[in-house]
């Protein structure tokens, strides 16, 4: 439709996306392409647009729009202007220079779009850290499984929630079940407490060695685990006495 698909600069296929290229000479053609489709449509305020594009893709990393305030208020102030920034970061989403992505807990996020490319993610829930990751085994198991359903697929995305190697390491070696999180595996290594605690939490299957799975664990209401297929309500009280320990699916699959 619009001609900026059709003029880019490279030497390559006609429609097909650039190999091989230094980040300056793609930034450059990315800037060019930018500017044919704004000045297509007669759009407004397209130098300042160029400017924006310029400081987002200098920035190889998933940035919201309170990240690229931050970063316009000390290299160009002049733009910041929220309701055009976030217009401007629509625009390279509309016009395929970026994606927007709206991960759990977190304020949506503009990354990148390089044409040809395509790769997941991890985020951890505790400092939000997004990590790209592309695997060639796993797309194509996606298409053979696509391919038994009869299915055919047009797009894809898979988030990973959990914890980041340095968050983990973080954590002390067992910790109250109170502090474990959502989706968390954990195993029992402590029971603080007399008799009383220990045949309450007897009661309910529990002892120290039981594996647990974190299903909901909010400031309102009580904890939620699930164990040997059971779900189970533990109340703050108790779970402050119950020491665990991360344990890590990985382990199951070795």
């Amino acid at each position: 439709m619009f001609g900026f698909f059709r003029s880019a600069k490279s030497k390559g296929k006609q429609g097909a996306a650039p190999q091989g290229l230094d980040p300056q000479t793609q930034h450059q053609q990315e800037r060019e392409q930018f500017q044919e489709v704004l000045q297509s449509f007669n759009a407004s305020r397209i130098e300042e647009r160029l400017k924006v594009l310029d400081i987002f893709l200098s920035v190889e990393d998933h940035l919201s729009l309170t990240g690229l305030e931050g970063i316009i208020r000390t290299k160009r102030p002049e733009l910041l202007d929220r309701e055009f920034l976030k217009e401007t970061m629509e625009m390279f989403c509309q016009f395929g220079f970026a994606q927007k992505q709206l991960f759990e807990t977190q304020e949506a996020v503009y990354e990148h779009h390089h044409l040809g490319m395509h790769h997941d993610h991890f985020i951890c829930t505790r400092c939000g850290k997004i990590q790209e990751f592309a695997n060639s085994d796993l797309e194509r198991l996606q298409h053979e499984i696509a391919g038994q359903f009869q299915f055919h697929p047009l797009q894809h995305k898979m988030e990973i929630y959990g914890l980041c190697a340095s968050c983990m390491a973080q954590r002390e070696p067992a910790l109250s079940l109170q502090y474990a999180a959502n989706g968390e595996r954990v195993r029992i290594v402590t029971i603080l407490g007399g008799r009383e605690v220990q045949a309450r939490l007897s009661d309910m299957g529990l002892a120290v060695g039981s594996c647990l799975e974190i299903v909901s664990n909010h400031s309102a209401g009580p904890l939620i685990v699930a164990s040997k297929g059971t779900r189970l309500a533990i109340n703050a009280g108790l779970a402050k006495k119950i020491m665990v320990a991360h344990a890590c699916r990985q382990a199951d699959e070795l």
